[in-house]
C-alpha cells in the first residue's frame, strides 16, 4: 500500500448524501443488495470507489465498466461547457475562482460607496488603489475563464451559482455534514434524459 493511500485511508468516515428514489426503487436495491450479501452502503461505496479510481476499487475492469455507465447516461454523454467544467477540467480551483470573483465584487461595491462620499479624507487613493486591484484581479479572472468557449453568451450568474453549489457540496461531502443537501442548495436545472 502507497502512502497516498494510507493517508486517504485516514479520512474514511461515514458520509451523509441525501437520494430521491420511489418505494419500489428502495425494495429493488435492498432486494439486490441482499442477495448478493452486501448493504447498499456497501454497494454504493464499492461503485463510487470504481467510478473515481478511489482508495477502493475492484479493478480496472470495474473501473472501466463504472466509466462506461456514467458516460453512456444523459449527463456524461456531451457536457455542457460550463466555468466548472472547465475550471476543473485544468486544474484549476474553483474554490479560488469564487475568492477573486467576491473580492473584485467587494472592491466594487467600495468604488463606489467612495464615489457617494468623495469628500471623505483619503477617497481619491483610496479609489486609486482599489480601482488598480480590480483591474488586476479581473485579469486574474480573465486568465481562468482563458480558453472556455460557452455556447452563446454564458449567464454568468448561473456560472458563479454552479460554482458556489460544487464548493458546498465537495465541502459537504469531505466534511461527513449529515445535512448534506443544503436546503438552500440552488441547483441549476438540468432536464433528465429518459
Amino acid at each position: 500500500m502507497s502512502r497516498e493511500q494510507d493517508e486517504e485511508i485516514k479520512t474514511i468516515k461515514e458520509r451523509m448524501i441525501a437520494v430521491r428514489l420511489s418505494d419500489a426503487d428502495c425494495v429493488r436495491l435492498a432486494e439486490k443488495c441482499g442477495r448478493n450479501g452486501l448493504t447498499v452502503a456497501e454497494l454504493l461505496e464499492n461503485f463510487i470507489g470504481d467510478l473515481v479510481g478511489g482508495t477502493y476499487t475492484n479493478g480496472s475492469d470495474e473501473e472501466r465498466c463504472a466509466n462506461e455507465w456514467f458516460d453512456c447516461c444523459w449527463f456524461g454523454m456531451k457536457p455542457e461547457p460550463t466555468l466548472l467544467q472547465h475550471l476543473l477540467d485544468n486544474w484549476m480551483d474553483p474554490e479560488e475562482y469564487l475568492e477573486i470573483f467576491e473580492a473584485v465584487k467587494d472592491a466594487r461595491a467600495e468604488l463606489d460607496d467612495l464615489k457617494e462620499h468623495p469628500e471623505e479624507e483619503g477617497a481619491e487613493e483610496s479609489a486609486s488603489c482599489l480601482k488598480d486591484f480590480v483591474v488586476h484581479k479581473e485579469k486574474e479572472l480573465e486568465e481562468m475563464r482563458s480558453g472556455w468557449n460557452p455556447e452563446g453568451e454564458p449567464d454568468m450568474d448561473l456560472e458563479v451559482r454552479r460554482i458556489k453549489n460544487w464548493v458546498r457540496d465537495r465541502d459537504a461531502l469531505k466534511g461527513g455534514n449529515d445535512n448534506f443537501p443544503d436546503p438552500s442548495y440552488e441547483k441549476p436545472e438540468k432536464q433528465m434524459m429518459m
